[in-house]
């Protein structure tokens, strides 16, 4: 079934408590350094991030699923405006979840689904799940379907065939993401500071905290530190550390429905935000990623 559907590949663990885990020790220890910039909601129900059974009482099986997005790189403009790969179509909450529940409904006793959209440590049961292991720069990373894929999740009452089979680390001595990223947001394998990451500097860092930024920018920190190249700008995400990775080439194509909107926004230069109105915006992007940003956090992004 979710061969059919278009996922790359599933698998299932057993529901157990991550508390102990290198996954839980990691996720305090970004806490407990403020890493995780103004997203207050990542300080919240930490016990069931770390324990799906609180999410669904008796649950005994997660299952995971990989849901390819790569498509040829980020979509770029004529005048050097940069937006992430994976939100260049549909929203992935919406067309995994639909998915989802489609398989949820063919499976015996009480389901729940979730794509990054509730406390699940998705990547750690990935991992549980046998579906890959967790790069230096913290994405999972799958040896069958490369590192661009979405998560989606099933918790579920039933007890399932597990995965008997762990996938070992394939980054070695490589520290091409690292190296990748100008903000030293991923200082060190496995470490990230959210709150230096131009992708939550893009997407989920408050417009104040963008106006701050943009002070430092003008005191002389550089457009090149911040995007890059000066030629060039991240104006909704930040690809570099996963492109740098030499585990694209096992990507997979992605979905249609994550791609939809390419055409569009190559077209989308400095002068078509400027004259945008926030009704054109809702209508146009309704049901997309950039939804997430705003017109006004975009145009910030834009003028940083």
């Amino acid at each position: 079934m979710a061969r059919e559907t278009g996922f790359a590949d599933c698998g299932c663990a057993p529901v157990a408590p991550l508390g102990g885990s290198k996954e839980e020790c990691r996720y305090l220890e970004a806490e407990r350094l403020g890493q995780f910039g103004q997203m207050e909601y990542l300080k919240r129900n930490v016990d069931k991030r770390m324990d799906p059974s609180l999410l669904l009482p008796d649950a005994k099986s997660v299952i995971v699923f990989l849901a390819p997005f790569s498509s040829g790189g980020c979509c770029k403009t004529e005048d050097g405006l940069k937006i992430s790969e994976f939100a260049l179509g549909q929203d992935y909450h919406t067309a995994i979840k639909d998915k989802l529940f489609r398989i949820a409904s063919l499976i015996e006793g009480h389901s729940r689904v979730f794509t990054d959209s509730a406390p699940v440590m998705e990547r750690a049961w990935a991992v549980r799940a046998g579906l890959g292991f967790i790069g230096k720069n913290n994405f999972l990373i799958s040896p069958k379907a490369g590192i661009k894929n979405f998560l989606g999740v099933i918790i579920t009452t039933a007890e399932l065939p597990y995965t008997d089979k762990t996938v070992p680390n394939g980054c070695g001595q490589c520290t091409r993401c690292l190296e990748a990223c100008t903000r030293k947001a991923l200082y060190a394998p496995f470490k990230v500071d959210a709150a230096k990451c131009l992708s939550y500097k893009t997407i989920e860092a408050p417009l104040d905290e963008a106006d701050n930024e943009r002070t430092r920018y003008l005191e002389g920190e550089g457009e090149k530190r911040l995007s890059g190249t000066a030629s060039q700008k991240w104006i909704f995400g930040c690809d570099d550390c996963m492109n740098a990775c030499p585990w694209n080439r096992f990507n997979k194509d992605g979905w249609p429905e994550f791609t939809s909107n390419r055409p569009l926004l190559e077209k989308c230069t400095r002068e078509f935000w400027e004259n945008l109105t926030d009704e054109q915006f809702k209508s146009t992007f309704k049901d997309t990623p950039l939804l997430r940003a705003g017109l006004d956090k975009i145009r910030k992004n834009i003028s940083r």
